[in-house]
């Protein structure tokens, strides 16, 4: 029985005594140590299922019985038995392992191969080989090596693996509230593609933040210093890489418009914006909420500070309305409704104005209530959905529409009369 000594440094002041490559010297020893050690359990657990020791206190499996005896999760657990069958069939894994001259995820790699049922009774012709590569190799390339054994041991399995990768490919999007989430999962072909975009945009993310601190603080420029984190850099570089998609289109020329609609009443935006400069609190009464409006046109909540700074941001378009739900704020005069104006419009005005007609925004023109030629002007307040046949009949038959203080319209024939007075049933 090997006798294992090793002196464990347990304060800060243990560590501070050793010094370069001392230090890296020791911390290798501490990692043999720590592979004989976990070596001497796997044999310990190869020990109690070979003599059924684990079923004296009624454990059912080996891996209970660890999980009892050592209060480990059943995931290292499962690990330890994976290697303890390990060890048994390859002979010489199990030296080098109980030498400490293998590492411990190393040989869970390799139970991890000798799991396989369809592969891993071929393990022990590669055993040498395989050792090698573990005893030599960085831990990543140990893992392609693996991999390529796997699929060349177990061709059918590794196709099927692969194909049901494939046609279970998947992305969703999921809203609770407050926090979009996208989830996609992909075969290796579509996924190495995507994760390569994906670096891309990721490197330039980080790029953009190190060029500012090497601006801003020259010489004292460190990693540190990063305005964001990894975690937002990813983020963005995600948003930035699906905008970019955007912009390239769907593949027959036509790009895909990104801009995010945000609707706001009127008393909240200037009571916001005025936070914001003054730095004092809003006070905002509940029982106003029939008046309140701060969300995306689908009806989505959005923080007010976050709707202040859309008003300042390219690819955020600020709706603003009045206590009568009247857009007063969607972009500069023009002389059409076209463009993001018409999409402003649109936003709040789903179909037809006219009153019995269903046709959808999207087929419809924007009239000027005040007609141009009487000097209505272009903006949000002075337009308002039409479809095309009731803008020319209007215009023909000299209708006139307006907008009441509440923001409804009405509608009044040549003649004075109003179509479907507000008392009419």
């Amino acid at each position: 029985m090997d006798t294992l000594v090793v002196e464990l440094p347990s304060s800060a002041e243990d560590w501070a005594s050793f010094e370069g490559r001392e230090f890296d010297a020791k911390v290798r020893v501490l990692d043999i140590a720590g592979r004989r050690i976990e070596a001497a359990i796997v044999g310990a657990t190869d020990h109690s299922h070979r003599t059924g020791h684990f079923l004296t206190d009624g454990h059912r499996t080996v891996g209970n019985w660890l999980m009892a005896t050592t209060n480990c999760s059943r995931g290292e657990a499962n690990a330890r038995r994976r290697s303890a069958k390990l060890i048994r069939e390859l002979t010489t894994v199990a030296e080098e392992f109980m030498a400490g001259k293998v590492g411990v995820a190393q040989v869970r790699e390799l139970a991890r191969l000798a799991a396989n049922p369809r592969a891993g009774d071929q393990l022990g012709e590669s055993e040498d080989l395989l050792l090698e590569a573990a005893q030599t190799l960085e831990f990543a390339d140990f893992r392609v090596v693996t991999s390529r054994w796997e699929q060349l041991a177990d061709a059918d399995g590794a196709h099927r693996e692969h194909e049901r990768a494939h046609d279970e490919r998947n992305a969703r999007c999921d809203f609770d509230g407050a926090v979009f989430r996208f989830e996609t999962s992909h075969g290796v072909v579509q996924g190495t593609s995507m994760r390569d975009v994906f670096q891309a945009f990721c490197d330039a993310e980080f790029e953009r933040d190190w060029q500012w601190v090497q601006a801003t603080y020259g010489d004292e420029a460190n990693r540190s210093l990063l305005p964001r984190t990894a975690g937002q850099r990813r983020a963005d570089a995600f948003v930035a890489m699906v905008l970019a998609a955007a912009e390239a289109g769907v593949g027959d020329g036509r790009s895909i418009d990104t801009t995010v609609n945000l609707v706001c009443d009127l008393d909240q935006y200037e009571q916001r914006l005025e936070s914001e400069i003054t730095g004092e609190p809003v006070d905002v009464d509940p029982s106003t909420v029939k008046e309140r409006r701060c969300e995306t046109t689908d009806g989505v909540p959005v923080d007010p500070r976050q709707m202040v700074a859309a008003a300042v941001l390219g690819r955020l378009r600020l709706i603003v309305t009045d206590e009568a739900g009247v857009i007063v704020h969607a972009g500069r005069k023009r002389k059409l409704f076209n463009g993001a104006l018409r999409e402003a419009i649109m936003a709040i005005d789903p179909m037809c104005g006219w009153l019995g007609c269903t046709l959808r925004a999207q087929i419809c023109d924007i009239d000027h209530l005040e007609p141009r030629s009487r000097g209505g002007p272009t903006n949000p307040r002075n337009g308002k959905i039409l479809c095309h046949k009731h803008n020319v009949f209007k215009h023909v038959n000299d209708f006139r529409v307006s907008r009441r203080s509440d923001g409804t319209i009405e509608i009044h024939r040549p003649d004075g009369s109003q179509l479907r007075p507000p008392d009419a049933a």
